[in-house]
């Protein structure tokens, strides 16, 4: 028997009424479980102190009294009028007094109170200034950017769905990015498909693989999106280096913030702190073909 269930069995064998032959376990288990021997002695102790105490006694016959005396106060305060109570009769009886009694006379009196209503709302409330139509169009314009920018991720989120189903190994994957290499002119459904392999796939190979497929294509808006977007949540250090480089190459300025976090990381790994902080001096330098304008002699005017 196991503890569990010799102490479970203390009451039983306390009062006489378990079976002889668990009887007999539990005297042996009893003999070498310290553990039990505590808590029989526990027990003993508690059964002798409830032994110990004394006999009820009588009730005193002053104890009817005093809970009839508490019965009759209770009582008393129940039946006494709430203040309350005397306040919503008192409201009562002025709205009774003061609105008309008779259907007719209560209809007239709402449609009075609903005509003072509209005179103080159409004399005292005025309409809002109208917005003008500079703000209304750059509220436009804010908003369909940002449906635009929901569509983009919509669609870069639906195509891993998608590249899953129809590629189930990471061999069939790499091989799908390694073939758009070849591809001069990909349309937006193979352009999207490498965003979201970068994005999503969880082979760090083929992460790789799909920076180097979009590298010859970074000019397109969606692949620099893509880039921007699968950056700060890319975990391998070597994606993170190839996909720093290739937006150091283009000269994306929007990649800025997210290489100066970075940097500042300490969490990162030391390569592509590195890494971020040489784009980010590229980035934040002039270009050469700036620094070619501004070196160019101004033409002369002609008088």
């Amino acid at each position: 028997m196991n503890c569990q269930r010799v102490q479970d069995n203390f009451i039983d064998y306390q009062d006489g009424t378990l079976p002889p032959d668990e009887s007999a376990a539990l005297r042996t288990h009893l003999a070498s479980c310290p553990t039990c021997q505590r808590e029989w002695s526990a027990l003993q102790e508690i059964t002798r102190k409830l032994d110990a105490l004394p006999a009820d006694e009588t009730p005193s016959p002053r104890l009817r009294e005093q809970f009839y005396a508490m019965l009759e106060t209770h009582q008393r305060d129940a039946d006494a009028v709430s203040p309350f109570a005397l306040a919503r009769n008192r409201i009562d009886r002025f709205f009774a007094a003061l609105l008309p009694s008779t259907p007719a006379l209560q209809f007239a009196a709402a449609l009075t109170a609903l005509a003072v209503g509209v005179f103080a709302g159409a004399r005292y409330f005025h309409p809002p200034a109208a917005i003008p139509a500079e703000v209304v169009d750059n509220t436009a314009k804010h908003e369909q950017e940002i449906a635009a920018l929901k569509a983009q991720m919509k669609e870069m989120g639906s195509l891993v769905a998608a590249s899953l189903l129809q590629q189930k190994s990471t061999s069939e994957r790499m091989q799908t990015v390694l073939a758009t290499m070849d591809l001069k002119s990909p349309d937006r459904k193979v352009l999207s498909d490498l965003v979201g392999a970068l994005a999503f796939d969880p082979s760090v190979n083929v992460r790789l693989s799909a920076v180097e497929a979009l590298a010859q294509h970074a000019d397109d808006r969606l692949v620099r999106a893509g880039l921007l977007s699968a950056l700060p949540r890319e975990t391998a250090p070597l994606v993170q280096v190839a996909m720093i480089e290739l937006l150091t190459s283009i000269r994306e300025p929007d990649a800025v913030p997210i290489l100066d976090r970075i940097s500042r990381d300490e969490t990162a790994d030391k390569d592509v702190r590195e890494s971020a902080r040489r784009a980010l001096a590229v980035l934040r330098a002039p270009s050469p073909t700036d620094t070619l304008k501004n070196n160019q002699p101004s033409t002369p005017l002609v008088s």
